[in-house]
């Protein structure tokens, strides 16, 4: 209530929106409408709490369209948005590309062939590739890819026993694939 007035007194007279007139009575008539709901259903009736509740989401919505409206008008300029008596919203931060995936861990687990990958949420990943090298981490030639997951967690069977072991992670998504994660490597019983 306290920022529709706020709101109200900042847009009335203001000549940046002058051609605001009709909204902004519109947002008085749903503010006082509200009141007289809240007034209404103080004594807890079910009936006046559900009239209460409506001339509450008619208020918001109704803000919510001067809001919409103010914004356009001010195209983006957060001194005028904020004359107006609104909040500015942060920029979103938009990825524009997709990160690597970080703090790949390979660790052992009691059945023999098998290996824990676990690593950190990645933002923008839809999906995470696997590669394994059973080999050298630095033989790119025997990076081959093992399995595909939507979580962040994977194990791997049916691996050489008594043997080291390296894996990578690559997440994709909508912006594309990211580079490859560090290597993480485990021996494997």
């Amino acid at each position: 209530m306290a920022r529709s007035l706020f709101i109200e007194q900042r847009l009335t007279g203001n000549p940046a929106f002058a051609d605001l007139a009709s909204s902004l009575l519109v947002v008085t008539a749903k503010r006082e409408a509200l009141e007289q709901a809240i007034t209404a259903a103080a004594d807890g009736g079910r009936t006046a709490i559900a009239h209460r509740r409506a001339a509450q989401q008619e208020h918001f919505a109704e803000l919510n369209k001067l809001a919409d409206r103010v914004s356009s008008i001010a195209g983006g300029d957060a001194v005028m948005i904020q004359d107006a008596g609104f909040f500015v919203r942060s920029a979103r931060n938009l990825l524009t590309e997709i990160p690597r995936p970080l703090k790949l861990r390979a660790r052992i687990r009691d059945h023999k062939g098998e290996v824990l990958l676990d690593w950190a949420t990645t933002p923008g990943a839809s999906l995470y590739v696997i590669q394994h090298n059973g080999a050298s981490p630095d033989d790119a030639e025997a990076w081959k890819d093992v399995g595909e997951t939507t979580r962040i967690r994977h194990v791997l069977k049916g691996l050489e026993s008594a043997r080291e072991h390296w894996f990578r992670v690559r997440a994709t998504g909508t912006k594309g694939s990211s580079p490859w994660s560090d290597v993480a490597h485990s021996l494997v019983r």
